[in-house]
């Protein structure tokens, strides 16, 4: 005798049941396919997948936030800060988590240019999006909905405990997640001043690109190469305070890339303004706030004497240091999303630079969040760009990004095995020598863990080696501060002593500034192939307490990186 056959829910049992298959649906976090078994056993309700997926969707019962109920969440918001208001945020009366917004904001920084362009959400999100004030004794969304970065950790491991026992080992740092609590408004001429900077420079013709890179008409890449540099020996000084390093040496490490970003500010490359804000963030979160405000009021008053009043580079840099310092943090990871949004629409989002500015964001703000996070909003970026992506060094930087998130993961998780492998699978020779440096570090940090010191010494060692060939004394620095730490952490204190002074040594060299540059028109013609690295020497006048430009005189070197390696 064959079973009866099924009787499909008519529109009355969808009606009678809806309560049920919500609390499923939303409340239980259940999917489409779990809900539907659920009802076909405890309830014998029958309906297809499809069938699911229309009603729910009439129901408005969406589990994801949409983009216009979060930009009117942004709204509410900057409302009730204005009024000094606590606030819990309901979508059709369900609370809205942070961490669900948060997430949603880390992976869609466009919603922030929509919020500062007075862009203004649909009449839907406005009426299903509801705002209270909480109970006393409740937790509200008072934490940022703004992308910011977290713990004050750089990306390489931190060796703290002589014990290097992975119960002691985290890859995260222990200490308070810095963040802002309000979403605060621009500045107007902020804004204004951002988006004439974009537009004169594309239209104008200062910078010229092709599908396949982007670059300043007159300096061509070296600009760019020479900002790295500058930025670098910035984080390089703020590092060294810590450090046991003297004062006087780190005031003469910030020297020269203060007096080499008249020179970058003279031809500004397409990724200046990221590049340096990143670095800002970067400074503010090892505790460096001084050489951060140091940064970017030179950025003022340099480009205050170089254009006239009305220029949007100093109208930027006026304006953004002009916010008190608790916000500027917030201001600035908010510019480095709408500085991926302009790029975005001008070139594209799988556009080199589009990806190389994603790049500094991720390292400014993103980079501290939990790892699930990073390796999401790393995925939606590596999916917009392909195997034959045109820059294989910035292709490279991604896969190490997801990697690296995906061994901080295993490492929380205490999978040690796993967390080595997604390091060791990657290729090195698809990553720059900086970039494999950083790999190194990374795995003679989880051989720590193993407690196989011997070959943890020979991955820093290899790190070493690695930040050798990058010509950059601040990549050797950091590469010989990791070899040092090691050697405590060993308990070897003899050989840590003489890295230290290796170190020591190299950072009183610090009297130049070095890049690597495929293009540089200021280099003398020859017929050498190959990249050159250009070495700039910086003199100043010792008996003066305080930087002047006239203080300066530079002398230029240009060898033949092919050359120096034979």
């Amino acid at each position: 005798m064959n079973p009866p056959a099924k009787r499909y829910a008519t529109s009355e049992d969808w009606t009678r049941l809806q309560a049920v298959i919500m609390r499923v649906y939303l409340d239980d976090d259940k999917t489409v396919e779990e809900v539907k078994a659920y009802m076909e056993e405890h309830h014998e309700f029958f309906a297809t997948v499809s069938m699911y997926k229309k009603k729910l969707a009439a129901w408005s019962a969406f589990k994801n936030l949409r983009f216009d109920e979060v930009l009117q969440i942004l709204y509410l918001k900057r409302q009730r800060d204005a009024a000094q208001a606590r606030s819990i945020f309901f979508i059709r009366d369900r609370e809205v988590e942070h961490d669900s917004l948060q997430l949603y904001l880390s992976r869609n920084p466009s919603v922030f240019a929509k919020l500062e362009a007075g862009t203004k959400p649909n009449m839907e999100a406005i009426r299903d999006v509801t705002c209270r004030t909480p109970p006393a004794s409740t937790t509200s969304i008072s934490r940022p909905l703004s992308p910011l970065p977290g713990s004050p950790s750089r990306r390489s491991p931190s060796l703290k405990s002589p014990s290097l026992s992975p119960k002691s080992q985290s890859p995260r740092s222990s200490s308070p997640i810095v963040q802002c609590n309000r979403v605060f408004p621009f500045p107007e001429d902020m804004l204004q001043a951002l988006h004439a900077f974009f537009d004169q420079s594309f239209n104008t013709g200062i910078w010229s690109w092709s599908d396949s890179q982007c670059w300043n008409t007159r300096g061509r890449y070296g600009p760019s190469g020479l900002l790295s540099s500058v930025l670098d020996r910035c984080i390089t000084a703020g590092l060294s305070v810590s450090r046991q390093v003297e004062p006087v040496a780190v005031r003469e490490a910030l020297d020269a890339p203060f007096a080499m970003l008249i020179r970058v500010f003279r031809n500004p490359p397409p990724i200046l303004i990221p590049k340096i804000l990143s670095a800002a963030i970067h400074l503010n979160r090892i505790g460096r706030e001084e050489i951060r405000g140091l940064l970017l009021q030179f950025c003022r008053d340099l480009t205050k004497s170089m254009f006239d009043q009305d220029h949007p580079l100093p109208r930027l840099w006026k304006s953004l240091v002009s916010i008190p310092p608790v916000e500027q943090q917030d201001a600035m990871g908010r510019i480095l999303s709408l500085c991926i949004s302009e790029f975005d629409k001008r070139l594209g989002s799988g556009h080199p630079l589009t990806i190389e500015a994603y790049l500094n964001y991720f390292d400014a703000v993103e980079r501290e969040k939990d790892p699930r996070v990073q390796l999401q909003s790393l995925q939606s970026q590596l999916s917009k760009v392909g195997d034959n992506f045109a820059n294989g060094s910035l292709l490279g930087l991604l896969k190490l990004e997801h990697a690296l998130a995906t061994c901080k993961l295993n490492l929380e998780e205490k999978h040690l095995d796993k967390a080595e492998e997604a390091l060791s699978s990657l290729d090195p020779g698809s990553l720059t020598a900086r970039d494999e440096s950083f790999r190194c570090v990374w795995l003679g940090y989880i051989r720590c863990l193993k407690r196989d010191f011997p070959a943890a010494e020979q991955f820093y060692r290899n790190s070493v080696l690695a930040a050798r060939r990058t010509g950059s004394r601040d990549c050797m620095l950091e590469a010989l501060f990791q070899l040092e730490t090691f050697f405590i952490h060993a308990r070897n204190p003899l050989r840590a002593e003489g890295i230290r002074q290796e170190r020591f040594n190299v950072l009183r060299g610090l009297d130049s500034l070095v890049w690597v540059d495929q293009e540089n028109v200021l280099a003398p013609t020859d017929n050498a192939s190959g990249p050159t690295v250009t070495i700039i020497h910086i003199g100043s006048d010792e008996s003066s307490a305080r930087w002047r430009p006239s203080a300066f005189t530079e002398v230029t070197e240009f060898t033949n990186l092919t050359s120096t390696m034979t």
